[in-house]
Order: structure tokens, then sequence, then C-alpha cells
């Protein structure tokens, strides 16, 4: 009795969750009056008109924002793993004069709003020559004081007699990360997750940074058509959201077992 009303306490919820996305997917085929209707779940018809001229690059140069949403995302997270496991790892397993003020430093990267450094952020990246160049939004979104906090608790899972061994051997510091890394496959893959998400739905830095429309992020393309005119289709930009889920979604199913049991170990720890 108690796991029938679990599973449909749990069905509900999931519903409820599930119903924005499905109305948005739906909407995708929608005319604008309909759109407007939000009782009207199902469309009339079930026209693709939409995503055409969505991907025709009537409105916005979809497949062009969508790469450089690629590029930037993957940037982002494959530089954020590693800078932030290089730190983890100092922090876990070394002590020197200075720790605790760079990591309290760190900590503050997570509670400052990112709003509070847009204007010094804007213009170190205008004085260092990267503004409107997709690599001036790689670079401030490979520091992450989550991915430190992160990778800080993990490298602490880490037997000390490990690293023991290979400085034996002869390895250096460098030498020891680069050995003990392929152990924390799960934990890599969980963060470059999790800041894979972060980057794809950034519109702050993107906003700064990017200038050109052929530069911009998907995300960034998409939010510009919105009240751009009264003609415009809004199922253009339902289905643009759409779409924009794919990748996202993938990345989390593809890897969602090695995830869980990532978070689960570092909640244990």
């Amino acid at each position: 009795m108690n796991q029938a009303i679990s599973t449909l306490w749990v069905g509900v919820l999931g519903l409820l969750f599930a119903y924005p996305f499905l109305w948005m997917a739906m909407s995708a085929f929608k005319e604008n009056n309909q759109i407007f209707q939000p009782l009207e779940f199902w469309p009339s018809s079930w026209n693709t008109e939409f995503f055409h001229q969505l991907t025709s690059g009537e409105w916005i140069p979809f497949w062009k924002v969508l790469m450089n949403s690629l590029i930037i995302a993957v940037g982002q997270a494959l530089g954020a793993v590693f800078i932030t496991s290089l730190a983890g790892f100092v922090f876990a397993k070394h002590r020197f004069r200075g720790r605790g003020f760079l990591f309290v430093t760190c900590l503050c990267l997570i509670v400052l709003p990112r709003q509070m450094l847009a204007v010094p952020l804007f213009q170190w990246i205008h004085s260092v020559g990267l503004y409107d160049s997709m690599f001036g939004v790689i670079l401030p979104g490979v520091v992450s004081g989550l991915g430190v906090l992160y990778f800080t608790q993990v490298f602490k899972q880490i037997p000390d007699p490990y690293l023991e061994a290979a400085r034996i051997e002869g390895a250096g510091e460098w030498r020891t990360y680069w050995l003990v890394l392929p152990m924390l496959g799960s934990s890599l893959l969980s963060y470059g997750l999790i800041h894979f998400i972060l980057a794809w739905n950034e519109h702050l830095v993107p906003m700064l940074v990017l200038n050109t429309p052929e530069h911009q992020t998907l995300p960034l393309a998409l939010s510009s058509l919105y009240g751009s005119s009264l003609r415009f289709p809004y199922a253009v930009l339902m289905a643009g959201s759409f779409m924009a889920m794919i990748p996202t979604t993938v990345f989390f199913l593809i890897s969602y077992r090695r995830f869980k049991n990532s978070l689960a170990n570092v909640l244990n720890s």
C-alpha cells in the first residue's frame, strides 16, 4: 500500500515538473493565437514549418549559434575540470601558508552574485583583447569555486598511501596528480556534466562579451527573438528552446549512472 502511494505521488510530481516542457514542445507546432491560449495543450495541426524557419536561418543563424554554444560549453567544461581538479588536489593533499585564505576566496566565488563581477570582468576581457570572441567567454568560465570545493572533497577520499607509493617510486607532484586522476573517472564526468549545463545556459558573460550576432550563443540568440516583432511566430522560439534542451538531455542520460554514484560518494564522505 505504501509503495503504491509513493509511486502515485512520484508520478504526480513528475507530471507537474514535466508539464512545462511538454507544453513548450507542443507549442512548437502552434500559431500565435493558440500559444496565447495556455489551456489548449494539443496543437490544432502538426505543422513542422516553424522548425524549418528556425533551421533555415530566417530569424537567427541557428546552426552557427548552436555550434558556438557547443564549443563554448565543451571548452568551459574541459577547462574547468582540469583547473578545478588540480586545485582540489592541492587543497586536499597539501598544507601551505595562505591555504585557508585561498580556499575561502574560492568559496566567495560561489556566494557572490555574478552581476557584481560584470563590470570588472568586461573591462578585463576588453583590455586583453578577447572582446567579441568565444575564447573571451570560455576563459572566465573555467574558474569555478564550486568545482574547487567539489574536487577537494573528492581528493580527500583518495588514501594517502597511494600518493606516498607514487612519490617513493620517484614521481613528482605533477606526475602523482596524473597517476591518481584515472581513479576519479566518475567524478570528472559528473562535474563535467554540471559545468557543461551551467555553461550551456549562461547568459551574463556571453551577453557582456559577444557582440556580433554570428558569435552569439544559442540561448542568447533565442532570447533576442522574444518580443522582437508582433509578426514573429513564437512557435519558432518554442522550437529553438526545445532543440536547445537536446544536447544537455542526451549528455545527462548517457552519464546518469556515473553521475549518481559520484554524487553519492561525495555526500557520504
